[in-house]
């Protein structure tokens, strides 16, 4: 599974993929900023609390390392007329891996390979403002204030420390940071069938980024000049399907990582 998400990613973004530099970021960037689902406006009920399950790939910049881990999510959010406010809190528990880059002539430019375990627990917040059409079939929630706070653990988080505390190879970057801050802006659009209530589709799109992320990286004489001037800016995309309380939401982002996301949900009104 792991590999068909790296492959996938690794085809959508072959252009940027085209670095020499590794970066090494924590685990969890561009996974963060998941789909929290919510009521619509002509509901009944509108308070909507959710539990679900993901499964999360990421890559970093090519030769960097690769992510995979499982989520566990719970969410509640509260539609009003004109606006809504959702959180939650996820945990997340996988590995890294790093494959040494045997393309180089001067090896000693890269890291050595690994395979070390990653985990965390984190906290997301939105509120935004939305619209509901004439015929109440559609949601249009057209600016959202979204937030995400990350607590990072594991063996690789320490092995970020020991490297950025360390002399680095010249084609390496890394960022030592455990705590991460992801904020932006998304907009979304949901409708329901017109003969069933309870299937629903939803497409959003966030552009944000993590503040102050691009300045915490170390990196190496020649990844430095490669880095210079970049910023943590991003974007997420998220296809969500509800059916009488379940639900499936698949997203893919480019937020530091290239990552891509698949979650399972049962809501309770």
């Amino acid at each position: 599974m792991k590999s068909k998400i790296t492959a996938l990613t690794s085809l959508i973004f072959l252009a940027a993929l085209s670095s020499c530099t590794s970066l090494f970021t924590p685990a969890i960037m561009g996974n963060n900023m998941g789909y929290i689902p919510k009521a619509m406006g002509t509901d009944s009920v509108r308070t909507l609390t959710t539990v679900s399950a993901s499964y999360a790939g990421a890559v970093s910049r090519n030769p960097g390392p690769s992510f995979e881990f499982g989520m566990a999510n719970i969410s509640r959010s509260n539609t009003f007329k004109v606006w809504n406010i959702s959180y939650g809190i996820y945990g997340y528990a996988g590995n890294a891996s790093y494959r040494e880059n045997n393309n180089t002539d001067d090896l000693k430019d890269y890291l050595p390979g690994f395979k070390k375990s990653a985990a965390g627990l984190g906290l997301r917040f939105s509120t935004g403002l939305q619209h509901t059409s004439a015929n109440q079939n559609t949601d249009f929630r057209y600016l959202t204030f979204e937030n995400a706070i990350s607590f990072e653990g594991g063996d690789y988080a320490r092995f970020r420390q020991e490297v950025y505390n360390a002399p680095l190879p010249d084609y390496v970057a890394v960022t030592n940071r455990k705590v991460l801050w992801t904020t932006g802006l998304s907009t979304e659009i949901m409708w329901r069938a017109r003969r069933n209530h309870d299937i629903r589709h939803a497409f959003r799109l966030f552009i944000g980024g993590t503040p102050n992320f691009a300045d915490s990286f170390r990196s190496g004489v020649k990844a430095y000049d490669e880095l210079r001037g970049k910023n943590s800016m991003g974007w997420v995309f998220n296809y969500f399907f509800y059916i009488h309380r379940f639900s499936l939401s698949y997203e893919m982002a480019d937020n530091v990582n290239y990552a891509q996301k698949i979650t399972l949900g049962y809501s309770f009104r």
